[in-house]
């Protein structure tokens, strides 16, 4: 639901922090599992003469070059051609160290404190024992039971909450990898009367109306996310959110806005963030693009009733 933002300097950071991570401790060992793998070492070499260059490129690869990866697994597939056991089992221990060791700090690099999947779980960062710890879960955007090959590529390793990744991983649904900013999710959320027809929730007086998703600009693949993760069901009890909402868009008029706007020195912006519970980095803060959509709708029914 909500594209990973990630700045050329936080790419190099997490970068050098994978490799520093691979280089130190795995790089040889691994560098001979390939080695006896000729099927491995094929998908790795893409034509590339060094192997470690490879390796490197291989396991540094953005969203469009995981596709064409699996893409390649699959057709490699067609013909019988199988990575051995004993990778399979190598890549599953190092995705393991590197889920104990290395998670927290890249989640940390990367700056991100919520699922990018639903907006609404903490991924949480903790110092014990002198050790940084992430307390999040990793989805593998290829699953690593079915694509064991992709298990340590290092965007293929999505922070996120532990509801969103276990039900992702009960089943499969095309969806778009976070770290792909190119593609926009157009899911956004809206209320609607219910059949009672009460007008005072537009006064944040009742309850009487419904949360849902605006369908009318949704791509396939955003349809395929809201069942996946089940967004419409896990929003609609939102209610006092939206009566906050829309209490909060009468009570602070244009006048009361200005004065605090001079008070404490914000911006448009930087006030409406303050006000309605969301940031430009929807990442940083729970129910921040719910909070944003809802403050939206209610803000243009306050400016509807003063244009008429």
């Amino acid at each position: 639901m909500i594209k990973i933002p990630i700045s050329n300097k936080q790419k190099e950071e997490v970068e050098k922090i994978y490799w520093n991570w691979l280089n130190t401790w795995h790089l040889k060992k691994l560098l001979a599992i390939i080695e006896r793998d000729a099927v491995f070492k094929e998908l790795i070499k893409n034509g590339e003469e060094d192997i470690a260059i490879a390796l490197k490129k291989y396991l540094l690869s953005n969203y469009d070059e995981l596709e064409q990866l699996r893409l390649k697994i699959d057709k490699m597939r067609t013909k019988n051609q199988y990575i051995n056991i004993t990778t399979k089992y190598y890549l599953k221990a190092r995705y393991e160290n590197y889920r104990e060791s290395q998670a927290a700090k890249v989640v940390n690099a990367i700056g991100i404190t919520v699922c990018p999947y639903c907006n609404q779980n903490h991924l949480n960062i903790v110092y014990k024992g002198g050790k940084i710890r992430y307390w999040g879960d990793l989805d593998h955007f290829y699953n690593k039971k079915t694509y064991p090959e992709l298990a340590i590529c290092l965007y293929n390793m999505i922070p996120v909450c532990k509801v969103c990744n276990q039900l992702k991983s009960s089943q499969e649904k095309a969806i778009v990898n976070p770290y792909n900013y190119k593609e926009k999710s157009y899911i956004k959320f809206k209320t609607v009367f219910d059949d009672k027809f009460d007008l005072d929730y537009l006064q944040g007086k009742s309850q009487n109306f419904n949360i849902v998703i605006d369908e009318e600009q949704l791509t396939q693949e955003d349809e395929e996310e809201i069942r996946l993760f089940d967004i419409e069901n896990r929003y609609k009890q939102l209610k006092q959110n939206v009566q906050e909402i829309i209490i909060k868009s009468k009570a602070y008029d244009v006048i009361y806005q200005k004065q605090l706007e001079q008070k404490f020195n914000l911006n448009d912006d930087e006030l409406n963030s303050y006000i309605f519970g969301y940031t430009d980095n929807h990442l940083s803060r729970i129910l921040s693009k719910f909070n944003l959509d809802i403050a939206d709708e209610f803000r243009n029914h306050e400016k509807k009733k003063e244009s008429d």
